[in-house]
C-alpha cells in the first residue's frame, strides 16, 4: 500500500486509464456492467426480437419482448395508449370543429415581432401598428 501512495499524479492517472474492463473500479463506474456484459445483453435482446418476429404475435406487432434491464434505465414499457378506429367522416367533423373560427368577441389577430399571433383589441392593434412604424 505504501508503494501506491508513493505514485505521482501522472502515474496514478496512467494506471487508472489502462485498467482492464473487468476491474472493480471500471465496473463500479459503469454501474456494475462491463462492456462485455452490455454487449451480451444487446445480443440477447436482438435474438429475442428475431425469435419474436417469427411468432404470430410478432407478425401482428403485439407483445414485443422486454429488453434485459440495464443499470440506470427505468422501465417505461408499461405505459399503454389505446385508440379506436375512426371513420373518415368523423375525422373530417373533428377537424372542422378544430378549424372553426373563434366567436366574434371584438378582438383582432395581431402578429407580434417574434412571430406569435395575439388576439388583442382594435385599439391595442392600432397602437402597436403606429409604434412599429
Amino acid at each position: 500500500m505504501a508503494e501506491l501512495r508513493a505514485l505521482g499524479l501522472r502515474e496514478a492517472t496512467d494506471l487508472v486509464v489502462h485498467l482492464p474492463e473487468e476491474s472493480v473500479t471500471l465496473t463500479a463506474v459503469a454501474g456494475g456492467w462491463s462492456l462485455a456484459h452490455q454487449l451480451a445483453a444487446a445480443q440477447i435482446d436482438e435474438l429475442r426480437v428475431l425469435v419474436w418476429q417469427k411468432t404470430k404475435d410478432g407478425q401482428k406487432g403485439k407483445k414485443p419482448p422486454k429488453p434485459i434491464p440495464r443499470p440506470g434505465f427505468e422501465d417505461t414499457s408499461s405505459q399503454n395508449f389505446s385508440a379506436r378506429p375512426v371513420s373518415i367522416k368523423e375525422m373530417q367533423k373533428r377537424m372542422a370543429e378544430r378549424r372553426a373560427r373563434q366567436p366574434d368577441d371584438g378582438l383582432v389577430e395581431y402578429r407580434a415581432k417574434d412571430g406569435r399571433i395575439l388576439r388583442i383589441t382594435p385599439k391595442q392593434a392600432a397602437y402597436f401598428n403606429r409604434k412599429s412604424r
